[in-house]
């Protein structure tokens, strides 16, 4: 049986509910706010995002398979949760489960493993290779088989390994499973957009962490836009999980956010103006996953942070 290697970072069943019909969505490139119709099939999906490319592998497309029916149980809570609210405690905590995935598997995570993890082997190596720990090179190849000359990637299959194992750690799941949520309805006249990168954090004091926060960080917000018209917020605020309708600066700051937060597309129902100017006032911003090598005296350690978004200013 052949299998589409066209394969969606962003499940099908979620960009609809951005589509006003059902099949189409708008797509705005972020740094040129260039803005044109896209089908749902074709939106949100790279070539190959999730092959097995490991020696031996029978199946490469077996894990976009059993996401296939992963996301058939996910689309049916999300449904019921935006009928009924976060008063159905079951579906909330099925769509926290998409929270959890769609914050690690899109490509800026992606690339941040495929970038972090080639550049630790490749500093632990050069630290071998200065304290003679490596075999000495044929005669002639010396600079060619310099640590820092050589090319190294890691594969697609243990990124795959990577992201769903962080996503579906029973830690992860249970620093959201203890926030407080609350579900907005977009305020009349307005709708919500999400992007390739939809699941944003913020801290009102982002400036105070230079080492980032993470999930469980007293103060954190973290949003992720469920249709163009309902949204979830999380916090670590006491209080009863709540449904309530954004004012139209709160739905205008959560699309800030989300729009903030992509690093290529934003997705919306309709070519709103506001997103457009959203694209470029947040063109700038940089927020997400990063790393810094750390070669110390002879010793490496690589640190993992996440840069929260700020609050708006002005």
């Amino acid at each position: 049986m052949s299998q589409p290697r066209k394969q969606h970072y962003l499940p099908q069943f979620y960009l609809r509910g951005f589509s006003a019909d059902g099949r189409g969505v708008y797509q705005i490139e972020k740094v040129s706010g260039k803005c044109y119709g896209c089908q749902v099939k074709d939106a949100a999906a790279v070539k190959d995002f999730h092959i097995l490319d490991y020696e031996g592998v029978e199946d490469p497309h077996a894990l976009e398979r059993r996401l296939a029916e992963l996301e058939g149980s996910l689309s049916v809570h999300l449904g019921i949760l935006l009928a009924e609210g976060v008063v159905n405690r079951e579906a909330t905590m099925y769509t926290l489960q998409l929270l959890s995935i769609m914050r690690l598997r899109v490509p800026a995570f992606k690339e941040h493993v495929e970038r972090s993890y080639p550049s630790s082997v490749r500093e632990v190596a050069k630290l071998m290779e200065r304290n003679g720990k490596l075999p000495k090179p044929p005669p002639g190849l010396e600079e060619k088989l310099k640590v820092e000359n050589l090319k190294i990637s890691i594969l697609n299959w243990k990124s795959m390994e990577l992201i769903f194992k962080l996503a579906g750690s029973e830690d992860a799941l249970s620093i959201l499973y203890g926030m407080r949520a609350t579900l907005y309805a977009a305020p009349p006249g307005m709708t919500f957009a999400t992007s390739d990168q939809p699941v944003a954090l913020l801290h009102p004091k982002a400036e105070d962490y230079p080492y980032g926060v993470g999930m469980n960080t007293p103060g954190v917000q973290i949003t992720l836009p469920l249709s163009s018209g309902k949204l979830l917020q999380l916090d670590h605020r006491r209080g009863q999980h709540e449904n309530r309708v954004a004012t139209p600066s709160e739905a205008h700051e959560f699309n800030r956010r989300t729009i903030a937060m992509a690093s290529r597309y934003v997705f919306a129902p309709a070519p709103a103006q506001e997103f457009k100017d959203l694209c470029e006032e947040t063109r700038e911003v940089r927020a997400g996953f990063i790393f810094d090598d750390i070669d110390y005296e002879g010793s490496f350690v690589q640190l993992q942070r996440y840069i929260p978004l700020s609050p708006r200013r002005g």
